[in-house]
This record gives C-alpha cells, structure tokens and sequence, in this order.
C-alpha cells in the first residue's frame, strides 16, 4: 500500500528537466536580468521585455554601453598587433571611440525611425536600444578576437586584414536585428521597418567614423590621426592599392 503511494507521489512530480523547447523558452525569458551583458547573450528576450517597459533603463544602457565598449578596445588591439604593441595600444583607444560617436550621432535616427514606424519610443528606450546595439556587436567582436589576434600576428598581407577586420564587424552588427526582431515579437502590432534601416544607417556612419579617425592598422605622420577627409570607400580603395604598390616596391627590392 505504502509502495503504491509513494508511485501515485511520484507521478504527480512534474519532471525537473526534459521540457519542450518552447517552454523551456519561456523559463529562460522569465529569469531575471542581473547582469546585462550576461541578460544580452543568454536571455535577450527578457532584456528586450524589460527595455519595452521602460524598466529602470538608464542604469541598464550605462552597463551595456560600458561592456560594449570594453569588447570594441579589445579587438581593436588584437587587430593592429598587424602593425606593432605601440599602435595596438591606440586602436584600443581609438575603437570605443568610434563606436561610442557612430551611436551617439546614430540616436536621433534611432528614435525618428522608430517613432515614424509606429513603435512610440522614449528617449530612454533609445538610449537603452542603442546601448544594447553597441554591446550587442561588441560581444560578437569579443568571440572573433583570438582570430583577429592569429592573423594580425602571422600575416603581412595588408588587404587580407583590412578585409577580414570589415567583415567581421560587419557580421556582427548584423546580430543586431536580433534586438529588433525579439522587439517585435515582444509588441507585434508596431512595426519594425524604420528600425531595420536605421541599422544600415548605423553602419555607414560607423564606417565613415571610422575613416575619420584613420589609421587604425598603421602609424600616420600627422599624428594621433590624419586630417585629410576621404570618404570611407575611397580609404577602403587605398588600402587596397597600398598593399599592390607595397608588394612592386618588394619585387624591384629583390631584383636589386
């Protein structure tokens, strides 16, 4: 009897693990955020539940936009070890600064593409957006860094750098319709298109920021950066023609 018993107990246990994964889902959106960055790589749909409330978010886009930037100084010294430790050590400075200006000059878009989509933002779930934005492919570029970190180190191929350290931030912007594409799924009766354009904008102006505060792999003569204004496909261009006329100079040098 007492055998019985303890099996009809047993029965109405639920199970501790093994649950379907739309409701294991729905747990792990339920877990409260204590870090953000932790929130954004493990549970990004509790972080976008809590920036749609316009919960408590001053403090949350500080620690995003903090950790985000961190992750952008770190690869961008991994990148230009190409060059040498003295100018890695400026692209660390240089790379939080190009992404903290493309987000600041990027937020009154972010806030006027929103609003004209029909999602009604505040100007702290703007804030807190763009924050997740930045910490959002700053994770991305944390994971690429040892990659970034091999080929700096082993290869003198200047194009090859240049092409592989655009691509890999490029890839990981692109995880940032993530954020907006959990938004809408959070509110789906607003649209989302104006923040989806609002992310090409984001890239264009970053890499424009970007040639602004040129060089990041090299030395320049004129300084912490050089004053001359390009545009950022004209920079590409001539990087791409300074690895070919570096690569003739080699060629004549050794059939001298």
């Amino acid at each position: 009897m007492t055998h019985n018993n303890n099996a009809e107990n047993d029965a109405r246990v639920p199970p501790a693990r093994g649950l379907p994964g739309r409701e294991a889902s729905q747990v792990m959106d339920d877990i409260p955020i204590n870090n953000a960055i932790t929130g954004l790589l493990k549970t990004p749909a509790s972080l976008v539940r809590r920036i749609n409330e316009d919960d408590s978010l001053p403090g949350l886009a500080l620690q995003l936009l903090f950790w985000g930037l961190l992750f952008h100084a770190a690869y961008g010294f991994a990148m230009a070890l190409f060059t040498s430790s003295q100018v890695a050590l400026v692209t660390a400075c240089k790379a939080p600064i190009i992404s903290l200006c493309s987000i600041l000059l990027c937020m009154p878009s972010l806030y006027v593409f929103s609003c004209v989509a029909g999602r009604t933002v505040s100007l702290t779930q703007t804030l807190a957006l763009g924050s997740a934005t930045v910490a959002m492919t700053g994770l991305l570029l944390i994971g690429l860094t040892p990659i970034s970190w091999l080929f700096s180190v082993s290869t003198s191929s200047l194009r090859f750098v240049v092409l592989m350290n655009v691509t890999a931030w490029a890839i990981s912007v692109s995880f940032c319709s993530r954020i907006f594409r959990i938004l809408g799924a959070v509110d789906p009766q607003k649209g989302l298109s104006g923040s989806e354009w609002w992310l090409i904008i984001y890239i264009v102006v970053s890499l424009q920021m970007a040639t602004t505060m040129r060089p990041l792999l090299t030395i320049s003569d004129a300084g912490w950066r050089d004053p001359e204004k390009k545009f950022f496909l004209a920079h590409l261009g001539d990087s791409m023609r300074k690895q070919q006329n570096r690569g003739r100079a080699n060629e004549i040098r050794s059939k001298q």
